[in-house]
């Protein structure tokens, strides 16, 4: 027999904990801002990252899994891939996020449409194209965060406009704006080949990678995750020699002098609707731009272009 709860009253959870792979710090991230949202005399909650390996903190009252990745927890309340759960011996409708089908309490998507729902009242937030976030990847860091939200009470009208003006963590795949139709991703925190990779693994469409910086390596991994992933590369100064001429196989790459110089190489290059994304995947060199004032210096010269 399968039972749906019944939702009397706001229930706000003191401390809430998202699980995940690759996705938790962005869907943490989305949460703390729709907790904005909260119906005015609740206090929003904490909102912790859950790391791997490790028990949940005890005070958890709410866990939130993001990329579908499951965390071991025995009748817990929280948003999970699965909408239902065990308790005493009945089937629990739980609150629930999918990308190819409906849910009775949650997110999903439909025709294109991100949708909440509760108790099976349906709210369409609007297309998912209007995000500003890339790819449908991060939308297994929205939809949880969205199920979680509506099941806190939050108006679905404050729900869509804190959704469509999120613009992700900053300097970690962060849409930092537009100029000529062109949108510009910053991803300038990553320092490592693997974040790169992951970096454009979030993409839909190929996109002008700028990349690179003195100390960069590139294993075979990352040579097809570029192959894959972008059709122009603009690197950045003091990027080794080998790596100009190894990729100079895989795609259009160009060669820049510096942060400013590299902004408008991309900008000439990329058409319009097209997609830059900045992610050096290596640390800055001593005395340079540190690691989040880089994207700032890009983001700058790229939008004033």
């Amino acid at each position: 027999m399968t039972v749906v709860a019944n939702p009397t009253e706001i229930r706000i959870p003191r401390t809430v904990v998202v699980s995940g792979a690759d996705l938790r710090f962005a869907c943490a991230h989305l949460l703390r801002r729709l907790a904005e949202g909260i119906p005015a005399g609740h206090r929003p909650p904490e909102i912790l990252e859950a790391t791997p390996g490790r028990s949940l903190p005890a005070s958890t009252d709410f866990v939130v899994e993001a990329d579908a990745s499951r965390v071991e927890t025995i009748g817990m309340p929280g948003v999970r891939s699965n909408e239902t759960r065990e308790q005493d011996g009945e089937s629990i409708l739980e609150w629930s996020w999918s990308l190819d089908r409906p849910v009775w309490k949650g997110s999903y998507l439909r025709h294109g449409l991100l949708i909440a729902a509760n108790e099976g009242r349906a709210h369409v937030l609007g297309p998912v194209r209007n995000l500003r976030i890339p790819g449908m990847r991060h939308l297994e860091a929205v939809l949880p965060a969205v199920a979680a939200a509506i099941s806190w009470g939050i108006d679905p009208k404050v729900l869509r406009e804190l959704v469509y003006s999120w613009t992700g963590p900053s300097h970690s795949i962060q849409w930092a704006g537009q100029n000529r139709g062109i949108a510009l991703f910053d991803d300038g925190s990553s320092c490592t080949s693997e974040g790169l990779s992951r970096a454009l693994s979030a993409f839909d469409q190929k996109v002008t990678l700028v990349t690179g910086g003195p100390g960069f390596h590139a294993g075979f991994e990352l040579l097809d995750r570029v192959r894959g992933g972008a059709s122009r590369i603009v690197l950045l100064p003091q990027t080794p020699e080998w790596i100009v001429s190894a990729w100079s196989q895989l795609s259009d790459v160009r060669r820049s002098s510096t942060l400013q110089a590299a902004a408008m190489l991309a900008l000439e290059c990329t058409p319009a609707g097209g997609q830059v994304l900045f992610s050096p995947g290596c640390f800055p060199a001593a005395l340079a731009d540190g690691v989040t004032r880089r994207g700032v210096v890009f983001a700058e010269a790229f939008l004033d272009a």
